[in-house]
């Protein structure tokens, strides 16, 4: 199973909504500050239109826009051999 990363801004309280979400529904995630990660951010930017937009999640090879919980377990759920 590939484990999402959370692309988020400190702050955030979409970010910090989404990786609540996560916690509490027992989605398996990595949070990873943009800061802390320039490709990561980069990669993010590239996605979408060049801006930062938290929370941005990457799963295997799909980028997920502001995402709900659900949205982000469908995507782990169809990579999932």
């Amino acid at each position: 199973m590939d484990e999402p990363l959370v692309y988020f801004k400190p702050g955030c309280p979409f970010g910090l909504r989404l990786r609540i979400a996560l916690t509490l529904h027992r989605v398996p995630h990595r949070s990873v500050r943009f800061r802390d990660d320039e490709d990561g951010a980069a990669r993010v930017r590239a996605v979408n239109e060049g801006n930062e937009i938290s929370p941005t999640v990457h799963v295997a090879d799909r980028w997920l826009t502001n995402p709900s919980w659900r949205e982000v377990r469908r995507a782990v759920s169809t990579t999932t051999p």
